[in-house]
């Protein structure tokens, strides 16, 4: 006979099932068996058989029940009673609650992860429900079984750490939702579910789930979770190897499944499969190979066929790692060396935290080794390098989208597409119809391994007419969903998960597409959904949950979707499409901006510009408040926006690329500045706004000549400018317009059209009331005509009075004060008798330069403070400066720049007594200079003022 008491109590007897049908009954014989053998009180008993209302003659009625069940239990099991109550005998196992207890012994005594899972899955299988879940009310059956059912979530805690342990977190997720809501504060469910989370690849639910469990405590309980699961968290955010499986091979065999086919590759394998084998290598240097080449040109297929084709000759193992995740971000190096070392048996707890000393670990592992190591989509040698064994006996296959610039041991070999023969031969042996039924396909697929692979399977498996193949390839706007080969199944996928969910996440993600950028931040989703941050945050999330949008980056947070999501969000974009919605959006980006352009301090717009306007959003305006730094990250989605509203919002368009153009100057992001002001001066031409387009030929005007464009194209530029400038009948525009041809003269050479250009500049703001504030730009060309024409004190009178009308703490005054510096360094007495005015002004410079970033606007400095070193009697520091500045010019080329630190050289030579050097240099720096500029006449005026001509 045996008893069920884990659940509905029950009685079975050879198989069937014994009636009792009072539920009293079942409830005194379940409270016996609870403790089997031990005496219950006849109070205690009676108290929990009837809680509410007792019968007249309670333990008459006891005594009833008792004879009753005597009369049902087999002749091995025993009821007694005595002074100490009544009890129940029975030989041990005849409960399922003592069978689960013996289960749940056995597996914590053995090893054997497999087998303790299995008995801990038959242990909890014995339970059908709460214990005793029939038989008495829920108060009651809770302090019966407190200590029963917690030995049952004890026994699913250890169930589930040993399933983890196996790798089974993919299968217990579903059964983990079910756990943690029937226990949600139960701290180690949770812990459970966001490891198993984090190992399916979804740090983002992992972490929402620890949310989940804050929430609950803090809500319900009042409480904080303890330190283990807190600091899981903390593990998770920081994806800490620790969190990964431990592989258990002592000789990784690691390499993916070779391709059956691959053509046109022979030479190339052959070519690195020597290099790699060959004996001819300094002791120390591992064989590296290099295969690049664009996306889809087979560099993964051949490099995995290469190492199966060496696999005998690395007989200490062939490690395998992939170095981009699946949004294309680079995996960090530590975490790529958590994984090797783990591979070659080094056991979690012993992987060192620094990268360095992770590096080191590996070196040691593979040193005395021949093991072979492949690494796929490689970003570049910095990530590369810390992942490469010392020991002469290993090889190293790597594959990058681009030559590994910085492993010159290495042998580098590009990948490139297939001529058409070999893409035949490829196409024809993968469908098999031979290359010549094929040919008229061939052209449609550039080459690429990939493409061809994706059409032979859908020629061999679907068996599509190789004319209807090519029919759909050369429609363009088919080709791409084409060449996906789960493009309809992934489709088809998507579409499902996107029916769950919620109404505003739908529209949320239709609007993403309006977005553009590749990675964004949260604040997106307010504007599009006009919601505010929160409950926009909320929609997003909801998003993420599903897996249709994914999280990028955690700091700051940034998401972004998959390729093929962000297809289909275009099209859900193009059927749901509201110019309302985009004008919001680009109302916020435009607001936010502004807020960033007004902490850069560059001083540039001569014209008011609209701020943008709708819903304000706290959080992201304090972000944007950083000014520079806030560009840095969000720089991508603003020059989307330019891109988004010079379509439909040309006016927008205008504000968003003249808002932006402080910045990439400041950065000197030349392509992008140019760029994103040509577009929206495009944009703005020719329908009315004729100030916005003033504005952005002055500002573009300035985008060339940052960029180095030749004299006469600046020239027509600013001829360009100022016949934009006359159209809106504002002085002051025109003035600005008329300051760049000043300078586009000098740049050609022609001092005397900037000196009267100039002068007509001071005349007009001088009679205008509303070009007053003009003057300093207009002093800023006079002073540099009569600097280049020999009237230098006259053009240091003109910079001293710019300078001094110009507003404080701008770029703009930087600038004035730099220039204010040339023109003193340019006396006869070389600036001597300036000492204390040029460290009163550079001092000023440095410190605008340096708070808003300007790397460009440091290498101006450094190259004048240099000059004003050597004046001071300090070579060394002067001549550390010059270096810095030359450093910084060469990533980011300038002339005036260039000619400014050539005359810094060459002083610094004169002030040494290398007087042929500084000829030299001054010599070369004019025959390098394209043309006759204010460059070249300033470096021919230094080579007079320092006798070198």
């Amino acid at each position: 006979m045996e008893f069920r008491l884990l659940g509905p109590v029950q009685i079975w007897s050879s198989g069937t099932r014994v009636a009792l049908k009072r539920r009293q009954e079942r409830l005194l014989l379940a409270v016996l068996l609870l403790e089997p053998g031990k005496a219950v009180p006849p109070e205690r008993l009676i108290d929990l058989l009837w809680p509410d209302a007792m019968p007249d003659n309670p333990k008459r009625a006891l005594q009833v029940y008792m004879s009753r069940l005597r009369s049902v239990l087999a002749a091995d099991v025993r009821l007694t009673s005595g002074s100490e109550g009544y009890a129940v005998h029975a030989p041990h196992g005849r409960t399922d609650i003592e069978q689960f207890s013996d289960l749940v012994e056995q597996a914590r005594r053995t090893d054997d992860l497999e087998h303790r899972s299995k008995l801990l899955a038959d242990a909890l299988a014995l339970w059908r429900g709460p214990a005793l879940a029939d038989v008495t009310s829920e108060d009651v059956r809770r302090r019966l079984c407190a200590g029963l059912e917690e030995s049952r979530w004890a026994a699913e805690e250890l169930r589930l750490s040993t399933d983890l342990a196996l790798g089974r977190h993919q299968e217990l997720l579903p059964e983990l939702a079910s756990l943690t809501t029937a226990q949600p504060a139960r701290e180690t469910f949770a812990a459970a579910t966001m490891l198993a989370l984090y190992r399916s690849g979804r740090q983002a639910d992992a972490l929402a789930a620890y949310a989940e469990l804050v929430r609950h405590l803090d809500e319900e309980l009042g409480v904080e979770p303890g330190a283990e699961v807190r600091d899981l968290q903390v593990a998770i955010l920081r994806q800490d190897p620790v969190l990964d499986l431990v592989a258990g091979a002592a000789v990784p065999r690691e390499l993916p499944a070779d391709v059956s086919i691959l053509v046109g590759r022979d030479d190339v394998l052959r070519e690195l499969a020597d290099e790699l084998v060959s004996s001819g290598r300094p002791s120390g240097v591992p064989a590296v190979v290099c295969l690049y080449g664009a996306a889809g040109t087979g560099k993964s297929a051949a490099a995995v066929r290469l190492a199966h084709q060496l696999a005998d000759r690395y007989p200490d193992g062939q490690l395998f790692a992939r170095l981009q995740d699946v949004n294309g971000q680079g995996i960090a190096a530590r975490t790529v060396l958590a994984q090797l070392l783990r591979s070659l048996g080094v056991d979690g707890s012993e992987i060192p935290d620094s990268l360095e000393a992770r590096s080191a670990l590996l070196r040691s592992r593979l040193a005395d080794k021949t093991a072979l190591l492949v690494f796929d989509d490689a970003i570049d040698a910095g990530q590369l390098r810390p992942l490469l064994p010392a020991g002469g006996g290993c090889g190293v296959i790597v594959t990058s989208r681009q030559p590994m610039l910085g492993l010159e041991d290495a042998t580098h070999r590009e990948l490139r597409p297939l001529p058409e023969e070999t893409s035949a031969e490829l196409l024809g042996a993968l469908s098999g119809l031979g290359a010549t039924q094929v040919a008229d396909v061939v052209p449609h697929c550039a080459g690429l391994p990939l493409a061809l692979r994706i059409v032979g399977a859908r020629l061999a498996l679907i068996h599509e007419d190789v004319a209807d193949v090519v029919h759909a390839l050369a429609d363009e706007s088919q080709r791409l969903d084409y060449l996906v080969a789960g493009d309809r199944a992934v489709r088809a996928s998507l579409d499902l998960t996107l029916s769950v969910a919620t109404a505003q996440a739908r529209q949320l993600f239709a609007c993403l597409a309006l977005v553009g950028a590749d990675e964004f931040a949260s604040w997106v989703a307010a504007p599009l959904l006009d919601l505010d941050e929160d409950s926009a945050q909320q929609v997003l999330d909801g998003l993420v949950s599903l897996g249709l949008v994914q999280p990028r980056r955690l700091q700051p947070p940034r998401y972004g979707l998959h390729g093929l999501v962000r297809s289909l969000a275009v099209e859900l974009s193009g059927t749901t499409a509201d110019s309302e919605v985009e004008r919001r959006y680009l109302n916020a980006v435009l607001r936010l901006l502004t807020i960033a352009d007004e902490r850069i301090d560059h001083a540039v717009t001569n014209i008011e510009l609209d701020r943008g306007e709708g819903r304000e959003l706290p959080a992201a305006e304090r972000s944007a408040a950083a000014g520079a730094s806030w560009l840095d990250v969000e720089a991508p989605v603003v020059r989307a926006a330019v891109g988004l509203a010079v379509q439909d919002q040309p006016r927008l368009a205008g504000a968003l690329a003249l808002r932006m153009n402080g910045f990439l100057a400041i950065r000197d992001d030349r392509e992008t500045r140019q760029a994103v002001l040509q577009s929206a001066r495009d944009a703005v031409a020719g329908v009315g706004e004729a100030e916005l387009e003033a504005e952005l030929d002055r500002s573009l005007f300035g985008a060339f000549a940052q960029a180095g464009t030749p004299p006469d194209h600046l020239l027509q530029q600013a001829e360009r400018g100022l016949a934009s400038a006359e159209r809106t009948g504002r002085v002051a525009l025109r003035i600005a317009a008329m300051n760049q041809v000043s300078w586009a003269a000098s740049a050609q050479g022609d001092f005397q059209r900037s000196l009267q250009t100039a002068q007509e500049m001071v005349a007009l703001a001088d009679t205008d009331p509303e070009a007053e504030s003009s003057r300093p730009r207009a002093l800023d060309q006079l002073g540099g005509a009569l600097v280049m024409l020999g009237r230098i004190p006259e053009g240091q009178v003109a910079r001293r009075e710019a300078s001094a009308l110009s507003a404080p703490g701008t770029r703009l005054h930087a600038i004035r004060q730099v220039m204010l510096a040339e023109a003193l360094l340019a006396d006869a007495d070389l600036g001597t008798s300036h000492v204390p005015e040029l460290t009163a002004v550079l001092a000023d410079a440095r410190e605008i330069v340096t708070r808003i970033g300007d790397e460009l606007g440091t290498a101006h400095v450094d190259n004048t403070e240099a000059q004003l070193l050597i004046l001071t009697g300090d070579p060394d520091a002067a001549d550390a400066m010059l270096q810095r500045a030359a450093e910084v010019l060469t990533r980011r080329p300038d002339a005036s720049g260039a000619a400014a630190n050539a005359i810094g050289r060459a002083r610094l030579s004169v002030a040494r007594g290398r007087r042929a050097v500084a000829r030299r240099i001054l010599e070369t720096a004019i025959t390098d200079d394209p043309g006759v500029s204010h460059a070249v006449q300033e470096m021919r005026h230094q080579q007079h003022l320092l006798g070198l001509d």
